[in-house]
């Protein structure tokens, strides 16, 4: 079973059985399945393993995030390739992984310009995109003005990367999704009477 690739802010893994319990009880007559704010793809994945909607579409208004998800879709594995050269060659010691985190960091942040990159430097981007979103604090995804990834090295002892069976089932899980870059707003041109759209609901606040 496919599982989020990426930490991220919000995230619903641990919510999947109380949405489940919400979700329409004539799901499976449901044809379309959308989700504007895909995110780190928690109940994406949950729904691919047990639903067979004929059309699914997701989006997000982070393009890096979307770089992510259609280059697992499509360059799987020139992207297993590129990060597990990275993790090979992350040191033992503590400073000098915090010496190559920076280093990968400005690696990243040294080309901004996405839609001029070729396929394999974009999925040499999406590696470097796991491997600083499993290394720096909190997983955290943070740009400054300039469109730079700010997020200091996080300092753990054993960080988890995902391995190529994980990847994979990512992969495999992924084929019959189209992925869309775009504001929520759009979705409306994929959404139809028999649709499920899950919108990311609003947080509360865990105390006053």
């Amino acid at each position: 079973m496919a599982k989020p690739f990426l930490k991220w802010a919000g995230g619903k893994r641990q919510l999947i059985s109380e949405i489940e319990k919400r979700l329409p009880p004539e799901i499976n007559e449901i044809e379309t399945y959308v989700e504007p704010f895909i995110g780190g793809g928690a109940l994406l994945f949950h729904i691919l393993e047990n639903y067979n909607f004929k059309q699914i579409h997701i989006s997000d208004i982070n393009l890096e995030l979307v770089l992510c998800y259609r280059q697992l879709q499509s360059s799987v594995d020139d992207v297993i390739s590129a990060l597990e050269k990275l993790v090979d060659e992350f040191p033992s010691t503590t400073e000098e992984r915090s010496d190559y985190f920076y280093k990968i960091r400005d690696l990243w942040n040294s080309n901004l310009d996405i839609e001029s990159m070729t396929d394999k430097e974009r999925t040499s981007r999406v590696a470097q995109m796991i491997f600083l979103n499993k290394t720096c604090f909190n997983g955290l995804f943070r740009l400054n003005r300039s469109g730079e990834f700010n997020v200091p090295y996080g300092r753990y002892k054993n960080p988890s990367f995902p391995n190529e069976k994980s990847l994979l089932e990512v992969h495999t899980a992924l084929q019959n999704v189209t992925i869309h870059h775009c504001s929520y707003q759009s979705s409306i041109e994929w959404i139809g009477k028999n649709t499920f759209v899950y919108f990311d609901p609003p947080y509360r606040p865990i105390s006053k």
